[in-house]
C-alpha cells in the first residue's frame, strides 16, 4: 500500500507541472539545514613561478619554449603550465615579458626551490618562487565531496526514518536536496612560513608534515514531504 501510495503522490506531481495546478500547498513540509565535513589530506604542492624576461622581437617567438625548457630543470616531476602570458613594450624598445606558470610537485621536490630558481636564470631571463600551497588537487576536492553527499544523503534518510516513526500514517519521503559549499578555507600556515624562507637566502625551508590537510565542508537544504492525513488515508482506504 506504500508503493501505492507513494506512486499516486508522483502521478500528482506530474499533473501539477502538465495542468499548471499548485499541489505544493497540500504538502506538509519539514525543512532541514544539513551539514557535513572532513578533513582531505594532501601529499602536493601547487608551486607558483614568476618569470620576467626583456627580448627583441626575434626572442617573443622562443621565449615561452625556453621557460618551458628551463621549468624542466627546476622540476623534471611536476607538469608545468604557463597560467598568464603579458608582453608590453619599454622605453628600450624591448618587449618586457612576464609570465606566470604552475606545477604540482611532491614534497621531496621542494628543497631548495629558491636556488634552484637562481641558478636557472640569466641576465633577461630571471625566474621567482612566487607561491607554494599545500591546497586539495581536484581529484582529492572530487573525492571528499562525493563523502560528503554521501553524508549528506545518509543524514536525510536518518531524519526521515525518525519523522515516519514518530508519525507513522504521514508517510514522509525526500522531496528535494539542494547542495552548497561554503568558501575553501585559506591556505595552510605552511604557505606563509615557505614564503617568508624563500624570500631570505639564509633562512632554511621549514619542512611540512608528510600529508597537509585542509578541511572542506557541504551544507544543503533538505526538503521531506507527506501529503495530508485526510488524503492518505483516502488513498490506503482503496
Amino acid at each position: 500500500m506504500k508503493k501505492l501510495l507513494l506512486l499516486v503522490i508522483s502521478c500528482l506531481l506530474s499533473c501539477q507541472a502538465s495542468a499548471g495546478v499548485n499541489l505544493d500547498a497540500l504538502l506538509n513540509k519539514v525543512t532541514l539545514p544539513l551539514q557535513a565535513e572532513q578533513w582531505v589530506t594532501t601529499k602536493t604542492a601547487l608551486v607558483s613561478v614568476m618569470v620576467n624576461a626583456a627580448v627583441n622581437d626575434q626572442g617573443i617567438e622562443r621565449i615561452q619554449s625556453d621557460v618551458m625548457q628551463q621549468l624542466t630543470r627546476l622540476s623534471d616531476k611536476g607538469d608545468w603550465h604557463i597560467v598568464s602570458f603579458d608582453r608590453q613594450q619599454d622605453k628600450s624598445g624591448l618587449e618586457s615579458i612576464q609570465i606566470l606558470a604552475q606545477a604540482r610537485l611532491q614534497q621531496a621536490d621542494l628543497g631548495n626551490l629558491r636556488d634552484k630558481a637562481k641558478s636557472i636564470s640569466k641576465p633577461g631571463e630571471t625566474f621567482t618562487i612566487n607561491n607554494v600551497q599545500f591546497t586539495p588537487n581536484d581529484d582529492e576536492l572530487r573525492q571528499a565531496n562525493a563523502a560528503l553527499r554521501s553524508n549528506i544523503y545518509q543524514q536525510a534518510k536518518t531524519e526521515i526514518d525518525t519523522l515516519n516513526k514518530i508519525y507513522p500514517d504521514q508517510k514522509y519521503y525526500l522531496y528535494q536536496v539542494n547542495f552548497f559549499t561554503p568558501e575553501l578555507p585559506m591556505p595552510m600556515v605552511q604557505n606563509a612560513m615557505y614564503r617568508r624562507a624563500e624570500m631570505s637566502a639564509s633562512a632554511p625551508v621549514p619542512q611540512p608534515p608528510l600529508q597537509v590537510g585542509n578541511k572542506v565542508q557541504l551544507q544543503a537544504t533538505v526538503i521531506v514531504v507527506s501529503f495530508p492525513d485526510q488524503l492518505a488515508q483516502k488513498v490506503m482506504a482503496h
